[in-house]
């Protein structure tokens, strides 16, 4: 199939929707109110999957991906745009199976895929997602908003993502709504590559420091089913997209009782004013690997 063949295709399978002009013309033209919120993040052959994998779930994840840094923002989608970078003898069907995977789920949350653009190189495959979309509530929410004293939670469990989660991301728009809804969130931000990494990200953006009991963390199963440490790998595993929220203390008590996810939301520990430390059986301790670094 070549190109003007596949973007006959995509437009059979995305016409337009009403405050939409989606694809067809050089841009797309969304009604996105006073506040637009925009993330970007890409997928690629040999870093986020392996050769061989199912193409749509490529597309899926590389779609949850934007939608957990959205949820960590407290927003919510509107559009996407999806860039597909191809080898250059791959099969007609693999770009429609990435964007059905692209597809499939973004439809979960109402949005849908308005634009992007093709092309095809000597490597393998990358997909880049932009995702457009609104806060939740008043405002959006930031990661630079912790202070000393709020309380650190999380929701789900973490660790072992490498053992199919990686694929399966399950992006917390739901649980962020709550947050929001309740009262929005000091600070918060998923858990893209460790907890103990991107926690430290938060707090640097907040100027705070933070201390975490060990025995509180909610280590995954996936975790506790492969060699090692299994708190090591909660904290540094990576790819389990959670999400990492501060809030006041006083707002815990009301929060924790009125949680209606069936995603749990687990106090780990609080903001400090300088400082990080992990305390466990008591003692201060630090794991080998804090997670992810891109070089």
């Amino acid at each position: 199939m070549d190109e003007l063949a596949f973007h006959r295709w995509l437009r059979s399978e995305w016409p337009d929707k009403p405050g939409m002009l989606g694809i067809g013309d050089d841009a797309a033209a969304l009604c996105c109110g006073p506040v637009t919120v925009v993330c970007t993040d890409s997928v690629a052959e040999g870093t986020h999957f392996v050769s061989g994998t199912d193409p749509v779930l490529i597309g899926r994840k590389a779609v949850a991906r934007n939608l957990s840094d959205l949820a960590a923002m407290g927003a919510e989608p509107l559009g996407a745009l999806v860039a597909l970078i191809l080898p250059r003898a791959c099969p007609d069907a693999l770009p429609q199976k990435i964007m059905r995977g692209c597809r499939q789920e973004l439809e979960k949350t109402g949005a849908d895929i308005v634009g992007g653009d093709t092309t095809t190189h000597e490597g393998g495959i990358v997909v880049n997602v932009t995702l457009l979309g609104r806060p939740m509530g008043e405002r959006v929410i930031r990661r630079d908003g912790a202070r000393p004293g709020d309380v650190l939670a999380v929701t789900g469990a973490l660790g072992g993502s490498g053992q199919g989660r990686h694929l399966a991301i399950a992006p917390r728009l739901a649980a962020a709504r709550e947050l929001v809804q309740l009262g929005p969130p000091s600070a918060m931000m998923d858990v893209s590559d460790g907890l103990l990494l991107d926690l430290q990200r938060l707090v640097d953006a907040s100027h705070c420091g933070f201390e975490l009991d060990a025995a509180l963390i909610p280590v995954h199963a996936d975790a506790v089913a492969l060699p090692g440490d299994p708190l090591e790998r909660a904290l540094s595993d990576g790819e389990d997209f959670e999400l990492i929220v501060a809030l006041p203390a006083e707002r815990w008590a009301h929060l924790e009782g009125a949680w209606s996810r069936t995603i749990p939301l687990t106090r780990i520990g609080s903001v400090t004013t300088t400082g990080q430390r992990i305390l466990r059986a008591g003692a201060a301790w630090w794991p080998g690997s804090t997670g992810h670094v891109h070089r």
